[in-house]
């Protein structure tokens, strides 16, 4: 800004009593605004300002102050003087604290500190008793300061986008009624916890027993008998920065046998620190780390991992680490160690201590109300294995915790493996358990139970009653419910009291080839396909669609596919089965229908499909139909699904297109045909024309 235009505004500010220097290109303040004694607003948005000159708190006068989307780095504390100031913005600077001293803007209604590098809230500014809104989204909080809750009047306090461990999602959510009742019960007498869980994960074998002994101090066995289920114990550790500080991790060692991972995954919980663990002699691919780190993150997005490497006095760690980092970016670091030579485990040990201390439950402050009632669930009977969630929020309530915090208090317990209590699912919330390892010896009982394993996976209601006889059936639906939650068990559709049971699925499928060519040896026979490519296979991939489809058995299903057929004389038979690409290694699944007129069984199947892959909204889905092959000359070309469907819907005159394997000229609408809803039109039109075209074998042709 020149100095005329300057002097101009100036002069006007003289008389209004209001000055906007907004956009004016300003690398300092202009030192004659100090000589504005009768200046009520001072408008400085929008410059290249790096500092405030303390001479601003001259202003006596000034009620408000806008210093938003500049560069300052810090505030004088000589503004304090400006004692009759109603709003101050300094949105959108690169301030990393902001002085104490500001407390003492008694007048102050508005404060905006949003947008900034702020890493802390001074607690004096809980005397700023007529405040009425609080900004401070979009900085570097980990904390705010309990005494915020003495703010009478404040309305409105956003603490969004930052990285808070202090003030917990679940109460972020509710807003600011409910954040500052919370930071009120902490004012109360609130004590830090420093308690948090450590999962430590893997198959069988790898060492993960030896791991926890040998971070205990404990000497090696070399006779460690194998963990069944769940063996839950704690480790100590001593704070990294404040040594009078003891932290507690409740160690969950999980049995690695196959058989028991299914029921691993009621206890992944988010806020805890997981430890991956594979077998250095064997190598990575054996630790089948990609499905282990696949599973926590389905299950517990928000948590840290190390990946520990066993074995290493008998062979070093070769482990693409940074390739895994890229693809799971919750692992935050890597060990190698030996349980029984005791090499790495001083390393592993302070990694550990390391990533406990930054867990966002690792030092919550919690009201004492919070703790009485956490100590009172803890102490409860050991043979009382679970409670409704009446009587829970009764134990709440007689420790007077506040019925809106009883839902906070309760994840909070959930995520520690106190209770295991899925408050937030209709099908799961009448129960709270208490003793997690009962859930693991019931679930076992079904996986292990012959008459589910003879009839490949099939679990009935009789073999419900008969292997769960010493439950009430609520207990036993509530089981059923929470391995259906899991991805271990479907019910079918037209048999309530049939379900399937996942793990116990055979890998290996069985022989259904000579039941899947004899549609083809019946003319006519056509055939319908579709591959759909797919970014991961989670669980319940196709298993969920095997179970809800079961009325289509031909009793031919193994984990990965099955056989159905439409009728019991097997008029139209579907198969259904993952597939990996050899050249691509991606993994896709596969429809195919046979029969005479295939296409309503197919069309029937694949939104049974569908309707799998939408259980999974971050699933990213490329849909992919066959050339027809008209020359049969076996073309391996597959043509995109949406791309056929785009050029389809442009109802172009010549709607063809080549394909680029065999050369031929493919019709879209044949080869969309019974794929698609718009092409039942356009077939009848051909037909209604006297326009013969032919169906090919590979795609909906005769066989």
């Amino acid at each position: 800004m020149d100095s005329a235009k300057l002097r101009y505004k100036l002069e006007q500010a003289r008389k209004t009593g209001v000055l906007d220097l907004s956009d004016s290109q300003l690398t300092s303040v202009p030192p004659e605004l100090a000589q504005l004694q009768n200046l009520t607003q001072l408008n400085l948005i929008s410059n290249q300002l790096m500092s405030v000159p303390p001479e601003l708190a001259q202003l006596q006068n000034l009620t408000r102050l806008d210093l938003s989307y500049n560069q300052l780095t810090s505030v004088p504390p000589e503004l304090a003087q400006l004692q009759n100031l109603t709003q101050l913005n300094l949105i959108s600077n690169q301030l990393t604290s902001v002085p104490p001293e500001l407390a003492q803007l008694q007048n102050l209604t508005r404060l905006d500190l949003s947008y900034n590098q702020l890493t802390s809230v001074p607690p004096e500014l809980a005397q700023l008793q007529n405040l009425m809104e609080f900004d401070l989204s979009d900085n570097q909080l980990t904390s705010v300061p309990p005494e915020l809750a003495q703010l009478q009047n404040l309305a409105e306090l956003d603490l969004n986008n930052n990285q808070l461990t202090s003030v917990p999602p679940e109460v972020m959510a509710q807003g600011t009624s409910a954040i500052l009742g919370h930071l009120q019960e902490k004012l109360q007498k609130g004590q830090p916890q420093w308690i948090s869980k450590l999962l430590v994960v893997g198959e069988g074998g790898v060492g993960k027993t030896s791991l926890l002994r040998a971070l205990r101090g404990e000497s090696f066995n070399k006779s460690e008998s194998t963990t069944h289920g769940i063996d839950i114990q704690t480790l100590e550790l001593q704070h990294p920065q404040e040594p009078e500080i003891t932290m507690q991790l409740n160690t969950w060692d999980f049995g690695g046998q196959e058989i028991y991972h299914a029921t691993h995954q009621f206890f992944l919980t988010n806020r805890s620190l997981f430890v991956l663990v594979w077998n250095a002699r064997l190598g990575f691919e054996q630790g089948k780390l990609t499905y282990w780190l696949k599973t926590i993150r389905a299950n517990a997005p928000d948590s840290p991992i190390l990946i520990v490497a066993t074995h290493i006095d008998e062979r070093d760690a070769d482990f693409p680490f940074s390739d895994f980092q890229q693809q799971f970016p919750q692992i935050v670091g890597q060990c190698a160690i030996s349980n029984k030579e005791g090499l790495g485990i001083s390393e592993l040990h302070q990694a550990i201590t390391n990533a406990a201390d930054a867990l966002p439950l690792m030092g919550e402050i919690w009201p004492a109300t919070w703790l009485q009632a956490a100590h009172t669930i803890r102490g409860l009977p050991e043979d009382q294995q679970c409670i409704s969630p009446n009587q829970l929020w009764q134990l709440m309530t007689e420790q007077q915790v506040k019925q809106k915090h009883h839902a906070i208090l309760t994840k909070w317990l959930h995520e520690l493996g106190d209770i295991l209590f899925f408050v937030d699912s209709e099908d799961l919330n009448d129960l709270v358990i208490l003793k997690p390892q009962w859930v693991t010896e019931y679930i076992s009982k079904v996986l292990e139970a012959d008459g589910v394993i003879v009839r490949q996976g099939i679990f009935t209601r009789q073999c419900m009653d008969y292997i769960w006889s010493d439950l009430e059936l609520s207990l036993r639906i509530h089981f059923l419910r929470l391995m259906e939650r899991f991805d271990l068990s479907y019910r079918t559709l037209e048999h309530k009291d049939i379900s399937l049971v996942v793990e116990r699925l055979a890998f290996e499928p069985p022989a259904y080839q000579e039941l899947w060519e004899k549609p083809t040896q019946t003319e006519p026979c056509k055939q319908l396909s579709m591959k759909f490519q797919l970014s991961e296979i989670l669980p319940g991939i196709p298993t969920w669609f095997i179970a809800r489809q079961h009325r289509f058995t031909t009793q031919n299903h193994w984990r990965t596919g099955v056989l159905l057929a439409d009728s019991p004389e097997h008029k139209h038979l579907g198969l259904v089965k993952i597939g990996r690409d050899p050249c691509t290694n991606v993994e896709f699944l596969e429809l195919t229908v046979r029969g005479p007129m295939p296409h309503s069984f197919f069309d029937l199947l694949k939104e049974g499909i569908e309707v799998t892959l939408r259980r999974y909204p971050g699933l990213k889905v490329t849909r992919f139909v066959p050339c027809p092959d008209p020359n049969r000359e076996t073309c391996l070309h597959e043509f995109d699904y949406a791309n056929l469907v785009k050029r389809l819907e442009r109802k172009q005159p010549k709607n063809h297109i080549e394909c680029p394997n065999c050369l031929e000229d493919i019709y879209v609408p044949q080869l969309l045909f019974g794929l698609h809803p718009t092409t039942e039109a356009a077939v009848f039109q051909k037909i209604a024309g006297r326009e013969t075209w032919r169906l090919y074998p590979s795609n909906i042709g005769v066989a």
